[in-house]
């Protein structure tokens, strides 16, 4: 019999494929390239383009790569990102402990390890996701989420931050969080990665682009569309003219001359009345004589305060404790425009090493070991205190960079503005200052809040419900900052529904890392 012809060749379509595994000098210095990535286009350093495609290297170099190979390129991705973004951790722990240079060095270093472990848990966990077949393009962005959403980090922030400046591009804050936007740049990221590691033509090669550049397409329009919203919102809201006090004392000139401290605030803050500003702020710890829990006017405690205008400013209180050791917090206070005490705020989220010493309750004494360190007690109660018209959420310190205390925060009160009283003058002349302003924009943007800084050294702002900045100050200068907010109300749906995306990534997570069975053969 003879051989049936051949018939026309059927072509499949070819799956896209991989590159072989890297080589392990190349895929380090992937990593390498994402942290550095990461940190200049973050805060600070502002060359956004690389916000845009830092974890591309690192995607790449994680093809092939499981377990501790995998975890080992994210942490060094994250060491380099944090110790780049992070240097000024060396000057704050020489301030608040007064430890030598060398053993300060050593403590950040120690840091920036332990904090850069949080992308190599998302190397690991991608690596996990690989293994089980998952897309990358839905498996890694939910991931990233995940990780910033549970990884601890003593100063919390996010990749999302580094679009601070540009705010059309994150008002779908108020739909997920920052977390969403943090999970749309990793999309972008992992369609880069995906479309360097395919093969087949340039149409075929693009292709994964497509999920990053629909979910901006609409997400542009959108955000055009809500900062419309709220110069609308404007037209009929509520405003009021606010005044930030800014004096830019050093660290320890208000302890030791906390008379000239007062003065000159009081001297800004009447210079701000004759303006026909109807609130003033003033930074934490402004006043800096401890306030006992039995005085209701403080008028009748500070003689000189002829202020008529309504005051929220920080101050030490002590009220409860023993003979010995009275509870000292760190607390808000909010005067009306006859000095009365209309509130006060104690700051809940009490920072490690600045305010109080982890352990330090147990173990009396490591506050000998480190005397610059705060003894304060951590307050228990989330209230909001009355401005003109309304009310004030009076966040202390860091608690602004906290999405999901702020939220709860803001469910809680129901707040028609937010407010934040803070001392960064412990950094120096470093980028944290203006890494902590661009960290607080995205509460604004979550709650449709307009939100009040006030900085003893700066950065001090005022920053709008779309994100905004209205007016602010530069750093480590004496100057008033100005300008108007609105009474607002409402809640988005980021703030019923909370940070979504992060916890699909935890289911998503919890899948890949589960080790599935295998099936029992018959016989």
């Amino acid at each position: 019999m003879s051989e049936p012809t051949p018939g026309p060749a059927v072509i499949l379509h070819p799956r896209p494929t991989v590159l072989a595994v890297m080589r392990e000098r190349v895929a380090l210095a992937c990593a390498v390239f994402s942290g550095l990535g990461i940190f200049l286009g973050f805060a600070g350093k502002e060359i956004y383009p690389l916000a845009f495609v830092s974890l591309t290297p690192l995607l790449v170099a994680l093809r092939g790569r499981t377990g501790w190979r995998a975890l080992r390129l994210g942490w060094i991705t994250g060491f380099v990102a944090v110790a780049g973004g992070f240097s000024w951790i060396v000057g704050m722990l020489q301030t608040f402990s007064g430890f030598p240079t060398a053993l300060c060095v050593l403590f950040a270093s120690l840091l920036w390890i332990a904090q850069g472990l949080q992308y190599g848990v998302l190397a690991w966990l991608v690596s996990k996701a690989d293994g089980r077949h998952l897309p990358r393009l839905l498996a890694v962005p939910l991931l990233a989420a995940a990780v910033e959403l549970l990884f601890p980090l003593l100063f919390p922030w996010y990749l999302a931050n580094s679009l601070h400046n540009a705010p059309l591009l994150y008002q779908t804050a108020d739909l997920g969080g920052v977390l969403l936007i943090t999970a749309a740049m990793v999309l972008g990221h992992t369609a880069l990665a995906e479309a360097w590691v395919r093969s087949g033509s340039w149409a075929e090669r693009l292709k994964p682009l497509a999920w990053p550049l629909a979910f901006w397409a609409l997400a542009i329009p959108y955000g055009h569309w809500r900062i419309g919203q709220v110069d609308a919102d404007n037209v009929h809201a509520r405003s009021l003219r606010v005044g930030v006090v800014q004096q830019n004392l050093g660290l320890m000139q208000k302890r030791h001359d906390p008379v000239e401290a007062l003065n000159r605030h009081l001297e800004a803050s009447r210079v701000l009345e004759q303006q026909g500003i109807e609130w003033i702020v003033w930074s934490e710890s402004a006043v800096a004589f401890r306030i006992p829990e039995n005085v209701t006017n403080i008028r009748d405690y500070i003689p000189e305060w002829d202020l008529h205008t309504p005051v929220l400013f920080g101050a030490l209180s002590v009220r409860n404790g023993t003979l010995d050791r009275p509870n000292l917090y760190n607390t808000a206070f909010m005067t009306d425009a006859e000095g009365r005490i209309r509130g006060s705020y104690d700051k809940v989220y009490l920072l490690a090493f600045g305010e109080y010493i982890p352990l330090g309750e147990t173990f009396p004494q490591i506050y000998d070991l480190s005397p610059h360190s705060g003894h304060f007690t951590r307050g228990s109660t989330l209230r909001s205190l009355p401005v003109p018209g309304g009310t004030v959420a009076p966040f202390i310190c860091y608690e602004d960079i906290l999405p999901r205390f702020v939220r709860t925060f803001q469910n809680r009160v129901n707040p028609d503005l937010m407010a934040v009283i803070l001392n960064d003058a412990w950094f120096g002349h470093t980028a944290e200052p203006w890494i902590h302003n661009a960290l607080s924009k995205f509460r604004a943007v979550e709650h449709r809040r307009d939100l009040v800084r006030a900085a003893n050294s700066g950065v001090s702002s005022i920053i709008d419900g779309a994100g905004r900045v209205v007016a602010e100050s530069q750093t480590f200068t004496r100057e008033n900052v100005v300008g108007t907010v609105h009474l607002r109300q409402g809640r988005t749906l980021y703030g019923h529904t909370g940070d979504w995306v992060g916890y699909a990534g935890v289911l998503l997570a919890l899948y890949s890392v589960v080790r599935r069975r295998t099936p029992i053969k018959a016989g």
